[in-house]
């Protein structure tokens, strides 16, 4: 049996990929004849998306800008599922800020990595809530790669951090249920799927079935994890023995309702989404490719 490579989005695994090490762990991927390695790592060789088009990787976990540029070269992708039917970036902060809402970060200072999309996004929030985001103080944590989590809040070196909400708020003291997370969906600024599970297109053409039946083990996985909030901390207590298993418990509550559609549907890509965040990409000029139409970029027809 020859290895199935999937690239995850991230340098580490972390509870969003819960399905997908569950899968493996139940014998759901050995069922469709495939042994699969999930892996992360740095970028020094290139990104999730470089390595996929050097067909490294038989799978990897893409944002949506990542995708539709791929579209405009020799190696286009195509996205086969989502992992996220939400957005996973958020402010996160300490009850002891005195921050509730967007609009509560007037005078207070929030460390954004300088990325020109997050700060728009921001300021968009701020101002959907009512905000005057004149007054907000938007800060590059100034550390090259690092990304803040809520240990730097409890620190004192800002009042609020935008990462990703369901890791990064229960790397702390802060108990997890006392975090204060602010949602960007929550005041209907820029909504979309975070993460796409994409493969070349060529592939794709060249065999579909591989394609259905790795689709098929990820959500019996997925529906597992859901179903089994044990079993899924369970699943990533290996790949991530290094972090405490209560921490892992908090970050699975935290993501587990953005694996599915309101209809109980694992990996259905909702063209609405797709369409709206890549006008709203488009408004800010925020790809790095003239990206044009979606047409043909993602499908639904693999899933089960």
């Amino acid at each position: 049996m020859s290895v199935t490579r999937v690239r995850l989005e991230y340098v580490h695994p972390w509870p969003n990929h819960a399905g997908l090490f569950l899968a493996r762990k139940k014998g759901f991927f050995a069922e469709e004849g495939l042994d699969v390695e999930l892996i992360s790592d740095g970028w020094d060789r290139g990104d999730a998306a470089a390595l996929l088009a050097r067909n490294e990787y038989h799978v990897a976990s893409l944002r949506l800008g990542q995708l539709l540029e791929s579209r405009l070269t020799g190696t286009p992708f195509v996205a086969v599922a989502t992992l996220n039917q939400r957005q996973l970036g958020a402010v996160i902060t300490t009850p002891e800020t005195g921050i509730r809402r967007f609009a509560d970060l007037g005078g207070k200072s929030v460390a954004i990595p300088p990325v020109d999309r997050l700060i728009r996004e921001l300021q968009q929030a701020v101002e959907a809530d009512g905000g005057d985001f004149a007054k907000v103080t938007v800060l590059d944590p100034g550390s090259g790669v690092w990304e803040p989590d809520i240990r730097a809040v409890e620190q004192g070196h800002w009042d609020a951090i935008i990462n990703v909400r369901a890791w990064e708020p229960f790397q702390g003291n802060t108990a997890p249920e006392d975090v204060v997370i602010l949602d960007f969906d929550a005041v209907k600024v820029a909504p979309h799927h975070s993460y796409f599970l994409c493969v070349r297109e060529d592939l794709l053409e060249r065999n579909p079935e591989f394609v259905r039946r790795f689709l098929s083990a990820a959500a019996k996985g997925y529906h597992a994890a859901m179903a089994d909030e044990d079993a899924a901390v369970d699943a990533m207590t290996v790949p991530m023995c290094h972090i405490d298993p209560a921490v892992l418990r908090a970050s699975v509550r935290e993501i587990r309702d953005s694996w599915f559609t309101p209809e109980g549907r694992w990996g259905e890509i909702q063209e609405e989404l797709v369409n709206g965040y890549t006008k709203w990409m488009l408004e800010g000029d925020f790809f790095d490719a003239p990206v044009g139409d979606t047409a043909g970029a993602w499908t639904n027809d693999l899933l089960p």
